[in-house]
């Protein structure tokens, strides 16, 4: 933090992590902050009416009503790290997994790889821990990540597939949040030109990223798509339109528009694949398992100089914490990113990440600078859930 050195930052923290006794210079030494226990909530937490695909173009199921893990992770010192995972993710392996870290020491763990018994609910462990060792040192998430690259991340507006008329409350209500960028998505058949005509017609200084999810047949039936997409003028960037593994069509598609081209790749071997391939000009590039992975992407990413954005779930407050933290951490990370737990019906934090002219502010606090609110918690617990 600006004025702070590091070392003034742990002494600070040390009364309220239980580490007073020590020298800031052997925090960690004798003290390990062990497991005690791992709470863990289940969740159902709807998205916001008109946010997902309109009825006209419905998908088969509904994404925002598949359950999600709410974890406290807490400590002999009294410090409780939280976690979310994603969703859908197997309860049964989170749970194996909270009862493996207990009694664990907390500073005993690469937080980068955690090895877990069951990959299940890996990104909500990570960011639990991380949200400890930050609030026992002193240090907001982003500082164990590298430290801070940007004071505020660039967020984008989202929704499901829309007709154009869906398409212009959309645009209507980015405009109104002044977002400067709205992502869309879509699949092959849909009125796609259409409703991106209609945000340049509702609110022409707002960009859009169109992302089929890989739903089209290939670059021959994407090409015209993308042709009239481009010669609108507001389009940002076109994501994974066809199969990913497809690289003669993703450079020939880059030939032939002005669009920026990504891949949302996490994998590290799979991005310099592409990088290589000149598949994209840009990625969405996620973690496996999650913030330190996405950080280190961002770093290769930068290295052949490619912005990149960090895209999401459709989260909550938590999830979008640690995607704020992990941005906060990377310089290239200068797209539209996903944080997105304003399209909930709530985001189960305390107090909801800001988001001001289309930037998520960073929280300087220590930890991951979110509170869970455990009333939220048990309004949105399923019936019939246990912990």
């Amino acid at each position: 933090m600006p004025g702070y050195s590091r070392r003034q930052m742990i002494a600070g923290a040390a009364g309220v992590a239980g580490l007073a006794t020590l020298p800031a210079c052997t925090a960690g030494r004798k003290e390990r902050l062990t497991i005690t226990q791992v709470e863990l909530f289940q969740v159902v937490v709807p998205m916001k009416p008109d946010s997902t695909a309109e009825a006209a173009l419905a998908e088969s199921s509904r994404f925002d009503l598949v359950p999600k893990a709410i974890l406290k992770v807490h400590t002999d010192s009294g410090i409780i790290g939280i976690g979310e995972s994603g969703r859908g993710e197997d309860f049964a392996g989170i749970q194996r997994n909270a009862e493996f870290l207990r009694g664990k020491k907390v500073l005993d763990l690469n937080l980068n790889r955690l090895d877990l018994p069951s990959p299940a609910g890996t990104a909500a462990f990570e960011m639990a821990l991380y949200d400890t060792v930050g609030k026992a040192v002193g240090w907001p998430v982003y500082q164990l990540l590298g430290g801070l690259a940007q004071t505020k991340v660039l967020a984008g507006y989202w929704t499901g597939r829309k007709t154009p008329e869906g398409m212009r409350r959309v645009a209507e209500r980015a405009l109104a949040g002044k977002f400067t960028c709205i992502k869309t998505k879509c699949k092959q058949g849909d009125p796609i030109v259409e409703a991106v005509e209609m945000v340049a017609k509702v609110a022409p200084g707002i960009k859009v990223i169109v992302d089929p999810n890989t739903r089209y047949d290939g670059l021959k039936a994407f090409l015209p798509v993308a042709k009239a997409l481009d010669g609108i003028g507001n389009m940002l960037v076109f994501e994974d339109p066809f199969d990913k593994s497809d690289f003669e069509g993703y450079r020939e598609l880059r030939r032939q528009v002005k669009t920026h081209v990504a891949l949302h790749l996490g994998d590290p071997k799979a991005m310099i694949r592409g990088i290589r391939e000149q598949a994209c000009s840009v990625f969405n590039t996620g973690g496996n398992p999650g913030m330190a992975s996405f950080v280190a992407n961002c770093y290769l990413a930068g290295a052949a100089e490619m912005p990149v954005w960090h895209g999401s779930g459709n989260d909550l407050g938590i999830i979008d914490a640690s995607y704020l933290h992990s941005c906060a951490a990377a310089p290239n990370c200068t797209l539209p990113s996903d944080i997105l737990s304003y399209l909930r019906e709530d985001d189960l934090i305390v107090q909801p990440i800001e988001i001001k002219d289309s930037y998520a502010v960073v929280p300087h606090t220590p930890g991951l600078g979110v509170e869970l609110d455990e009333d939220a918690v048990k309004k949105y617990r399923p019936a019939g859930t246990a912990t």
